[in-house]
């Protein structure tokens, strides 16, 4: 009897078993989002970096709205609202509304708008998505505008939360490490 009262109590203690990766199950994870926020450490490294670039970041999103606000070492932030990119550096803004009439931009924006929204469809118009156990290998299609893009790597955790994302171009790699993200349904 004590002997099964400790095993039951040895069961219930264990953790959960990992969720497991799905375009099905992340959606799951992710659907019905109303906002997020993350604080992230961002990475440079390449050809035209002496040596890597850390920048501290604080991501805020909505449906309607992405805010990337980079902390340091030289803060700005870049608004994304609807078709519209703004730049907001040293007080003052930039409108990049004429870069967003370039079809690399807006694929760049959409691809950026669908990361953050996990819209799988979206992402699945411009990449060819890989999925492992932890992670999703994203590669752009023939013919892609981001075509500047060679591969997006997403790692998540066993929550299914995304932990660390990394965007590989020709000339640099730019990790991303996501700390504290608070996701509101």
């Amino acid at each position: 009897m004590i002997a099964a009262a400790a095993m039951a109590a040895m069961l219930l203690a264990a953790p959960a078993a990992p969720a497991t990766l799905t375009p099905e199950a992340l959606q799951a994870r992710h659907a019905g989002a109303r906002s997020l926020t993350a604080e992230v450490v961002q990475t440079k490294e390449g050809r035209y970096w002496a040596r890597p670039l850390t920048s501290h970041v604080r991501l805020r999103w909505t449906p309607a709205r992405v805010e990337w606000e980079t902390l340091d070492p030289v803060p700005s932030t870049v608004v994304i609202e609807g078709d519209r990119v703004q730049v907001l550096s040293g007080g003052a803004a930039r409108d990049l509304g004429a870069q967003a009439r370039d079809p690399r931009f807006a694929a760049l924006v959409r691809f950026l708008r669908a990361l953050a929204a996990f819209d799988l469809p979206a992402l699945e118009g411009d990449f060819v998505l890989a999925w492992g156990p932890r992670e999703v290998v994203a590669t752009p299609r023939a013919g892609s505008s981001l075509s500047m893009v060679k591969k997006v790597r997403l790692v998540f955790g066993d929550d299914l939360e995304v932990r660390r994302i990394e965007l590989e171009s020709p000339s640099e790699t730019t990790r991303l490490e996501f700390q504290r993200v608070e996701r509101v349904r």
